[in-house]
């Protein structure tokens, strides 16, 4: 969204929340759709029709736009990418491992598993995915699938699948976001404003749906920095809030 856009939402926000009129409540869903989609596209398992990661998140957009109170002065992005995210990864938990993986997959993703310690480490660093199929001799299109497979099938990697490529601390974002209280979104919001640059950007960024390496294109710095700047923003929100 544009600042103006932002604006309009916020004004748009603020009234729905007096009014409840169900045109407004329409058109909030319409401007923050892309929000809704941005989330989905880090998640979209290999095995799970992505149409329907798609309209469940949907549903916890709208059901944010609900439940959101401005009156406490957050940013509504840092309400709503936890809801979708805690509704995807319900409805993975139920039905991600439903559909029928072939067992070759099954055996690979279990064997690229056992791997990546030994890549990481010979590496230096967290291993992309372009760098696990120069590893292995494999595909890019390959891993990304079996990385996939992994991620449904172990659900404490879900959280890792709305990460990009070598991007660790995704996750330590996302369970700094999820099931906060209204005093912790608070301080979230003021610990956020305090930050410095590129910190505060990369923050900022992350809660509008960005990866690391889109964010690293943006400041024509390499993901690695980007996770760095991240980490250091991590600790210094986790301080703010946790003391």
């Amino acid at each position: 969204m544009t600042e103006k856009e932002k604006k309009l939402a916020r004004e748009l926000l603020e009234r729905y929340a007096k009014t409840r009129d169900p045109r407004l409540r329409d058109t909030l869903f319409i401007m923050y759709k892309p929000l809704a989609e941005s989330v989905v596209n880090r998640f979209a398992p290999y095995q799970v029709d992505k149409e329907d990661l798609r309209q469940e998140a949907y549903r916890a957009l709208v059901d944010a736009i609900d439940r959101f109170n401005p009156s406490y002065g957050n940013m509504f992005e840092t309400f709503a990418i936890p809801t979708i995210i805690g509704n995807l990864k319900r409805y993975l938990r139920d039905y991600g491992w439903a559909i029928s993986v072939p067992r070759s997959m099954v055996d690979s993703a279990y064997s690229i598993q056992k791997k990546l310690p030994e890549i990481a480490e010979k590496l230096g660093h967290e291993p992309t995915i372009k760098e696990i199929a120069q590893e292995l001799n494999l595909g890019e299109e390959e891993v990304s699938e079996i990385l996939s497979v992994m991620a449904v099938k172990n659900t404490s990697s879900i959280d890792s699948k709305i990460t990009d490529e070598s991007d660790t601390t995704g996750e330590e974002l996302i369970g700094l976001l999820a099931d906060r209280d209204l005093e912790d979104e608070a301080l979230l919001e003021i610990a956020v404003t305090d930050l410095p640059d590129p910190e505060k950007f990369i923050i900022e960024k992350r809660l509008e749906g960005l990866s690391q390496s889109e964010i690293a294109k943006l400041l024509n710095i390499s993901q690695a920095q980007v996770s760095r700047f991240e980490r250091k923003a991590i600790a210094r929100l986790r301080e703010a809030i946790h003391g």
